[in-house]
């Protein structure tokens, strides 16, 4: 399709709104806590409920609205969006909040099936890796500017000012969705397409590779800070080394794509995890050593992991073709919750960790994530992956 660039700016557009609802509310968590009257780790439940409507969101929602076109699909998701932000500003009870907070992680999650699916559709199969990885950039520009940007809009017009500006973002992607979308079809799906991926090995296989794949980013980063702390890194040190990891991350979204569509997205994940292995246990490691070489490491980790983000799209892509070619849908809707599922197993395998061995062994433990990944594709889909190929 000519006009594909256009497409996927919108998209990258709302994900940027989506990654920096998603990422804020951890840079005023403490503020928050304060302004509903509960404690930090009360506070911290807007976060987890967000991340439930995720994984909840991708599957369950994207069935019921499966009858729309995709465009439609598109302005409702951010619609719905926009407005529980909306509700998040005029939120002055912590109830309201987390219902707020649940019901923008349901479109979270929706949105990402609906975009992955789009961009399958839109972009010439030469570059349809790139445009996932397009879409997905407006994660990384929010993980760099967006939550920034938050913090600096809470402090000046006040503390929910944010969650409106995301609104107001959310429903102008979602009017321009009317003008720049085609009405691309959907095929129904029903709830019972959801249990139909799990009668193939390779696809569970495959939500069990982006699960690990995802979570062995998070088990490092959710506790990056309480790291650099304990090893004696200044405020000032431990902001750059979170705008370094962010650029990394956004290069290496792009590395992703470009490698994808070049040599494929098993050969691109097999060469991406193992390096990710590789820059994780540096982490473990790397803390004594002096502060340029531990912003490398988190720009290692940073950078090889966002790269993954395109190839397992287009994985999980090609295997729900291959084995439910009827379905397709649903089994792309089970790949992006696996991504939050993974994301929710290591920050709790982080925090143990954390506390019963050592915040320090925290690389060690997100290598074995990757290493996890690495396995389950390298010997457990790769018949799978050649299969009609």
């Amino acid at each position: 399709m000519r006009h594909y660039l256009r497409i996927v700016s919108l998209l990258a557009l709302s994900s940027f709104c989506l990654g920096v609802a998603e990422f804020l509310v951890s840079g005023i968590l403490p503020k928050l806590s304060s302004f509903y009257g509960v404690s930090v780790s009360e506070a911290g439940n807007l976060a987890t409920l967000y991340a439930l409507g995720v994984v909840i969101g991708a599957p369950i929602v994207s069935v019921l609205i499966s009858r729309f076109n995709y465009r439609n699909q598109l302005i409702f998701t951010l619609g719905v969006f926009a407005l529980s932000n909306a509700l998040m500003f005029f939120s002055h009870s912590f109830m309201s909040a987390l219902i707020a907070r649940f019901i923008g992680g349901l479109m979270h999650g929706l949105f990402f099936v609906i975009a992955t699916l789009v961009c399958l559709k839109a972009a010439p199969k030469s570059k349809t890796s790139m445009a996932m990885s397009l879409m997905a950039s407006g994660l990384t520009v929010a993980l760099v500017t967006g939550v920034p940007l938050g913090i600096l809009v809470a402090k000046h017009f006040g503390l929910l000012a944010p969650f409106l500006l995301v609104a107001f973002l959310a429903a102008v992607a979602a009017l321009l969705a009317l003008f720049v979308l085609p009405k691309f079809s959907s095929k129904p799906a029903n709830f019972k397409n959801l249990g139909v991926a799990f009668n193939f090995p390779p696809l569970y296989k495959g939500f069990l590779v982006t699960a690990f794949s995802c979570g062995s980013m998070f088990v490092v980063y959710i506790y990056m800070r309480v790291l650099l702390e304990k090893h004696g890194f200044s405020v000032e040190s431990i902001t750059n080394i979170y705008l370094y990891y962010g650029v990394a991350a956004m290069l290496g979204n792009l590395f992703g794509g470009k490698l994808t569509d070049l040599r494929g997205s098993f050969a691109a994940l097999r060469f991406l995890l193992s390096m990710q292995v590789f820059a994780l246990v540096a982490m473990s490691f790397s803390y004594h050593l002096p502060k340029p070489v531990v912003a490398f490491n988190a720009m290692a980790f940073g950078f090889f992991g966002f790269a993954c983000i395109a190839p397992l799209k287009m994985l999980s892509g090609h295997l729900a073709r291959t084995f439910t070619p009827d379905t397709p849908n649903s089994t792309i809707a089970l790949n992006e919750a696996s991504f939050n599922v993974g994301i929710t197993f290591a920050s709790l395998m982080g925090g143990l960790v954390a506390r019963y061995i050592s915040i320090d062994m925290n690389g060690i433990c997100a290598a074995l994530f990757a290493l996890s990944a690495f396995s389950f594709l390298s010997f457990g889909l790769k018949k799978a992956y050649f299969h009609q190929k």
